[in-house]
């Protein structure tokens, strides 16, 4: 792995497991066994570093997501295993990161999002097309509306994810996005696949799908 790639990767653990703003420049180059002068050769700030982080971070689940899409059994199979997967991302996450890039890194947190809005959208468009060619979806939803009103809620359940007094388990939260979406679309026959999937529902760790 280039320098640069393994800076960005162990930055990144430091930031899920730690938060973003109390990570110094000293805690990474000190994790990684290098100078800061090798660092600064790499990376001008920490900003620069952050926006590196969540632009590898999302292309590497936009992989993630055309990997599930590519095996999915139908359209209901790849929305079951998509919460799975967004489960596995999130569950590790520490609060205090997406708190932190919101409040304190605006430009890495907008980045996020429009990213993720992008690449989540066109997925569930195609999501929403195949679901109706095979019947699990109602022909007469709207795909772009639908998608981008997914988009946002799963924005929604980000926000909760960061708020540290959150009531709800995050799996909780990502189920209930899943069942709530799938009951908006879904035909007669499409949920009761999808009652079928869920009573199958296993959770997984990120580093098996591939």
């Amino acid at each position: 792995m280039e320098v640069k790639d393994e800076i960005v990767a162990r930055s990144e653990q430091l930031f899920m497991r730690i938060g973003v703003k109390s990570v110094t420049m000293d805690d990474v180059s000190r994790e990684l066994g290098i100078s800061k002068k090798t660092l600064y050769q790499h990376f001008e700030n920490k900003d620069n570093l952050i926006e590196a982080v969540v632009s590898t971070h999302v292309d590497r689940e936009r992989q993630m997501m055309e990997r599930i899409c590519s095996k999915a059994i139908d359209a209901l199979d790849e929305i079951r295993t998509i919460g799975v997967f967004i489960t596995a991302m999130i569950e590790d996450v520490s609060p205090s990161t997406l708190f932190d890039l919101q409040k304190y890194y605006h430009k890495s947190w907008q980045l996020l999002i429009k990213k993720q809005d992008e690449q989540m959208i066109n997925c569930i468009v195609k999501n929403i097309e195949k679901g109706k060619a095979e019947g699990h979806y109602r022909a007469d939803v709207n795909p772009g509306i639908i998608a981008r009103i997914y988009a946002k809620a799963t924005y929604l359940v980000v926000e909760e994810v960061a708020n540290p007094n959150s009531k709800f388990s995050r799996r909780e939260l990502i189920w209930e996005l899943h069942n709530y979406h799938i009951h908006a679309l879904a035909t007669p026959a499409g949920l009761a696949l999808w009652k079928k999937y869920n009573s199958e529902m296993k959770y997984f760790d990120t580093s098996k799908t591939n």
